[in-house]
Order: structure tokens, then sequence, then C-alpha cells
């Protein structure tokens, strides 16, 4: 028979040693799985580090509390045992300090959301409690006879643990958004860059495995580029440089640095604004020394950017790369350790508890492996997944597709869960992703998504992107000749706008439904272009032997699809990424309306797709004769009349009409036209989120939409900050500030 007091007293003595293990086993596996964090990594991985990242803390101080509890407890009794016990678990309290370096944390993971940044002060209270805990049991629990060398050792660990635990809420203070924007003295213009600054800065915001590479190959291969960078009084560090070299002479003591622009734009700040200012302050003759156009190579390195962007914010990058907390962790730390675990080693370790013996040597090894090997294990790790070439943060597209959704909700065998899941509000994206598929065919896909979309990327400098739905050509309808093309061209082409993404020959092109669909609410018109993209998509006729990597068309077309599901996506989970403002419900809207015309139009509820002639009928259907769903009076209430309450389908006749509308093209024009509406609705998204969204991403992955932003800050385009910071002049007036005009 199960002995249940014996398992109690079996607890009670391994209790604190448990916990004392288990707390180091969550260590190394966050020293080993945060640095992942820094690629796209399946969700359920990224979970498992969420549940180590909060379980860690609570771990170790339950750990202290359990050490403080058991030892006040000793300390009343140790008169009835004549001190036997308290000397065998004497070796209990070393690991109290132990107990507190784990409470530090990981370099690699010092916040896991953004706004874990701005609790930096509950993280403070957390450290002066614990730290009080952790010294009254070790001064309370102490004898007095005890064996000087494992006292000096405990007062060895005391100093590395109440250092590293200072640590974290030091650099979450610092990584908080009201630091970030604050404007550093440099971009004021009242102190200049030191060159140790410009290397650190240079090493957060590089990939050190990569970069190694290439300076050792161009070395090996005789390049002369050692040799011209020694000569411009540049180091190996300018591998990380991504603006083109100034030939001004003084230009580079007054570009921002990237240090400078990253913190800016994630903080909501403009480039424009802080440009601006250097010139009028006389710091820069023009703003094109401050904001110097970005190199051939910038645009194949922005995920460093996005990696040096994720240090910033989520590790403690802002602490590393000083000189204070280089000296101690390259130097003082490992001789702290060495010391503490050669006074253990050398200490008179009778009548102590054997177990305890062994436990403490696990504990005092693996702790200081932890803090002395950790960079190296991390640059390993690095270096084997950029080997493996696991995609980098960013670098993935993934999508929500709204004709999959239903017809997975509609299959009798898991249709059932995905309703449940709906109506307990789980995110729908970690069940219904759309067709684009994952893993190496989901990078392949993001590699030629991003390719095409930095080809196609316009000269972006001082460009609102938002005239992509302004129409300069007027719509030759009927309706439109006989009431005389003024109407026409009043309505559609604002004073001095331009559509940058379609051309003229395009806009002749698109119908009524085009023009109004982009005309209305941006929400509302990714929704329905979406459905309607996808609708095409499905009806597309593929050629069998057509090579779909190398023809342009049908890569243009998954492109295309790819864009839409993944706007549709963020409609759908992160609405204010989208745009501020964004209905999410929509979605849902949408996803009752085209339940419903499936199950008056199909039969077929085995989860199949719908075939070519389902979506011919349901599209002719549905654009000619608006369905009419009866629906009961509120409450059970009727009307005067006693008639029943009609509500009118609003999303799918709109996309089913704009989708006729697009039919009626000839194939490679319909999809040349989608696909620039379709980059036209990404860049306007890009450009008006908020630097402060994209920073939070990053921590939970990133978006594509966060790269494609990056890209337009960095080239120029008018972002959010621009818009609402610069007023738009004209003229000799914008010449004479970008040139350095004195008011």
């Amino acid at each position: 028979m199960f002995d249940v007091w014996s398992v109690v007293g079996w607890w009670d003595r391994w209790q604190l040693r448990v916990l004392v293990l288990g707390s180091l086993g969550i260590q190394w596996f966050l020293l080993v799985a945060a640095p992942m964090r820094k690629y796209t990594i399946r969700p359920g991985l990224r979970l498992c580090i969420w549940l180590a990242y909060i379980s860690s803390d609570a771990l170790a101080i339950y750990a202290l509390a359990t050490l403080f509890n058991r030892h006040a407890r000793a300390t009343s009794s140790s008169s009835c045992d004549g001190g036997a016990n308290s000397k065998a678990r004497i070796l209990e309290v070393l690991w109290a300090p132990v107990l507190l370096i784990h409470l530090g944390g990981q370099e690699e993971l010092t916040a896991y959301t953004i706004e874990d940044n701005e609790l930096w002060t509950r993280h403070t209270v957390t450290l002066v409690s614990q730290v009080a805990v952790a010294l009254y049991a070790f001064y309370k629990s102490w004898p007095n006879p005890s064996d000087w060398k494992l006292l000096a050792s405990a007062i060895l660990l005391f100093i590395i643990g109440v250092v590293s635990f200072s640590e974290k809420p030091w650099a979450l203070k610092k990584a908080s958004i009201n630091r970030l924007a604050s404007v550093s003295a440099t971009i004021q213009g009242t102190k200049k860059r030191t060159r140790l600054a410009v290397y650190l800065d240079d090493l957060l915001f590089s990939d050190w495995y990569s970069c190694s590479r290439a300076t050792e190959k161009s070395s090996s291969s005789g390049s002369s580029l050692p040799a011209a960078a020694a000569a411009a009084g540049v180091g190996w560090h300018d591998c990380f440089s991504f603006t083109e070299p100034s030939n001004k002479g003084h230009g580079d003591h007054v570009g921002l640095s990237e240090a400078d622009k990253v913190y800016m734009v994630l903080s909501d700040m403009s480039l424009s604004a802080a440009a601006d200012d250097l010139v009028l302050r006389g710091r820069a003759r023009n703003v094109e020394d401050v904001l110097r156009p970005l190199s051939t190579k910038a645009e194949q390195a922005l995920k460093r950017w996005l990696r040096g962007a994720f240090g910033l914010i989520y590790t403690r990058a802002n602490l590393v790369f000083t000189r204070t907390y280089l000296v101690y962790h390259v130097l003082v730390v490992p001789i702290l350790h060495v010391a503490a675990l050669t006074l253990f080693a050398t200490s008179d370790k009778h009548g102590y508890d054997r177990t305890d013996v062994k436990i403490t040597y696990v504990l005092l090894c693996l702790t200081a492996a932890l803090d002395v090997l950790a960079v190296f294990v991390r640059q390993l790790l690095y270096g084997a997944m950029s080997a493996k070439g696991v995609p980098a943060l960013c670098e993935t597209v993934p999508g929500y597709n709204l004709v999959d959704a239903v017809t997975r909700r509609r299959q009798k065998d898991i249709g059932w869960l995905f309703r449940c899941a709906a109506a307990m509000g789980c995110k729908e994206e970690y069940l219904e992703y759309c067709k684009c598929g994952g893993g190496q065919q989901h990078y392949t896909l993001y590699k030629n998504v991003s390719k095409m979309v930095l080809a196609d990327l316009v000269d972006a400098q001082g460009r609102d992107l938002a005239n992509y739905r302004v129409f300069t050509v007027p719509y030759a309808s009927p309706a439109s000749t006989a009431a005389g093309p003024a109407v026409e061209q009043q309505r559609a082409s604002p004073a001095g706008a331009a559509n940058w993404a379609l051309s003229e020959e395009q806009q002749k092109l698109c119908g009524r439904k085009v023009r109004d669909t982009l005309r209305g609410s941006f929400d509302r018109s990714v929704l329905v272009w979406h459905i309607a993209t996808d609708l095409c998509f499905r009806m597309e006729q593929v050629p069998p032997d057509a090579d779909k990597e190398e023809d342009s068309h049908w890569l243009r077309i998954k492109c295309t699809e790819a864009i839409s599901c993944y706007m549709a996506r963020l409609l759908d989970s992160h609405p204010d990424m989208l745009l501020t403002g964004s209905r999410r419900h929509l979605v849902s809207e949408a996803l009752d309306e085209l339940e419903s015309i499936f199950d008056r139009t199909m039969v077929d509820r085995s989860g199949k797709p719908p075939g070519k002639d389902d979506l011919h009928k349901i599209i002719d259907d549905v654009a000619r004769v608006r369905f009419q769903v009866p629906v009961g009076v509120a409450h059970g209430a009727a009307d005067d009349d006693g008639e029943e309450a009609v509500q009118s389908f609003f999303h799918i006749p709109e996309a089913c009409g704009l989708a006729m509308e697009l039919l009626q093209l000839e194939a490679s024009t319909r999809w040349r036209v989608m696909y620039r509406v379709w980059l036209g609705m990404l860049f306007y998204s890009a450009s008006m989120c908020r630097g402060y969204l994209h920073a939070k991403s990053l921590g939970e992955g990133g978006e594509f939409l966060s790269y494609v932003w990056l890209v337009l800050s960095l080239k120029g385009a008018k972002t959010l900050a621009d818009k609402l910071q610069m007023l738009e002049v004209e003229g000799d007036d914008r010449q004479g500030r970008r040139q350095g005009r004195k008011w």
C-alpha cells in the first residue's frame, strides 16, 4: 500500500534541493533557448520560453522563502538537538546567494514583452526584498564558529548575486520607452561620439558570426578592402555600416549613427525633424549629410538592424556594451567564481550531509559555467543557426485566409474545435494559417515576397504613401461621360496628389468597384480586397508544366496572394498594427456571411476547398442577387407591421462584385494591377504604424510589416511621426531648409 507519510517526509527533506536544482535547470534552459527569440521559431518553443521566463523568478523566490522558513524553525529548535542538525543544514544557507544569481536571469532575456520594461520599479522592490531575506536568513542561520573559508565563499557569492540581480532592473529602466525617447547629446548636436562609442554601437548592430566570416574571406582572397579601410582610418567594425560614405570631409561627424536611428524610430520620433534640427544648429550643411542614402548592401543586412533593435529592448545590450559591464563580467566575475569554488573545495566538510555537499558542488560549478561560458554558448548557437539558415526576426510572411477558415469551420469532424476556440477568445492565428505553408516553404515564400517588394520599392524620399488610392485618371463610364469628365476628375485627384502605385495606363483599367473600394475605409478595403484576391487566385488557370519558381507571372500571383493573406492576418490578429482604429470585428462579420453563403450554395462538408464551379456560382449569385437572411427582432419583439427584420449581407457582395470586375481584365494585366494595389496597402500600413508597435512585435517574433517599415523609414518616406512633426513645404522653402538656410 502506498505510504503517504513517507512521501511527505521525503519531500520535507528534498524540497529545497529540488527547488534549487530546478532553478538551476531553468537557467540553463533559458541560456540555450533565449537567444532563439532572435530567430523565427515555432510558437510551441516560444511558449516554452515564456513559461520558463515567468517560472524562473517564482521558483527562485519560493526557494528563498523555503530556505528562510526551514532555518527559522531550525533556529527555534536548535536548543533541543544541540545544534547538530543546524550544522548539517549549514550548506543550505550557502545556496541563498546562488539563488540571487539565478534571480538576475540571463542577458538574452531581460524582458519578454515591451511592457516588462515599464515595470522596472517593481523589479527594484523585488530586488531589495529578496536581498534582505537572503541576508537575514544567512545572518540568523550561520553559526559563529563555522569554517572561515565557507564564510568567505558565501561573501563572494553574495557579491556576485547582488550585482547580478541589480543589473536586471537597471537594464529594464534603460530600455523603457521614456529612456529610449530621451534625445541623446549627439542628436542634440552638443556632443561628439567617441571612437569607442562608435565601435560598441557597431558591435550591438552586428551579426558577429557572418561578419567575421566575411572579413576572413575578404582578407584571405587578397582584397584591398582592409587596406583601404585602414587608410581611411576605420577598423573591422566598419563592415557594419549601412550608409553610403560621405565625400564631404565632415559628414561622418554629423551623420546619425545606426543606434541613434533605431532609438528614434522605435520611440516614434521623426528622423526628418532631427536632421532638420542639426542643419539649423549648424552641425550639418544639409539634410543629406545627416540622413545619407542606404548603400546597396544595406537592404541585405537589415536583419542586423532588427536584431540590434531587439537587443536594445529585450536584452541587456544597453549594459553589455559599456566599459564597466565588460570589465566586471570579463575579469571580475570569473575570478570571484573561481575563488568561491576554491574556498569551498578546500574547506572542512566534516559533519555535513554528503548529499548537500554534492549538490553544492553542482550548484557552484554549473552556476559559474552559466556566467563565464554564457557568451561562448550564445555565439556557438548563433553560428549553428546561421549556418543552418534559420530565418531571423521578421523573415516570415504568415497569413490568414478567410475561405480556408470557413471551410475548416464547416468540417464535420473538427469544425467544432475551431468554433469552441473562437468562442473562448483564442487567437485563430494559432489554428488557421493560410495555405502558404510553413518551414522551408514558408521561408522561400518570404524570400520571394521580400525580393519583389524591395525591387519595386519606390523612390520614397519625402513621398506620401497614402496616395496609392488617389486616381488622377478619370473612369470613362457612361454615367461619368454624360455628367462630364470634370466631375470624376475633381473627385479623384486632389490638388498636388499623384498615384505612385498605379500608372496612368493601369488607372484607366480600374473600374468603378476598384475605385470605390480603395476610396473607402482602409480596414474594410483590406478585407474586401482580400476576399476578391483569393477568389481570383482560386479561379486562376495554372499551366501544369509551368515552372513556378522561374515564371515571373506565377511568382507575381503567389506574392500578391501572400501579401493579401498577410494583411488579412494583421486585421484579424494585430489590427492596431494594420492602422490605428482598424476594426477586428469586420473579419467575424465576413466569416459569418461567407459561412451562410456556403451553407446555401454548397452541400459538401468534407472540408475540401470550393471548386471553380462553386466559386462561379457564388460570385454570380452574390454579386447580382443580394441574399437576405431573416433575423428575429431583438428580444423577440415585432415591428408595427409584424414583419421580420432583415439584415443584408455587407462585405461578401462587395468582394464578389470587385472580383467580377477584376476577372474581366486580361490575366497578366489583372495581377499587375492587384499586385500594385496590395503593394500600396502594405507600404501605407507600414508607414502609418507606430514605432512602439513595431518594437512590441519584435518580442513576439517580429512582423514582415516591421521589415518594410524599416526600409521605408531609412529611405526617407513619410512616416507617421514625420507627417505629424514636419510641415509640408514646397519649392524654395524646402530647398532653403535642406541647404541649411539661416532664418
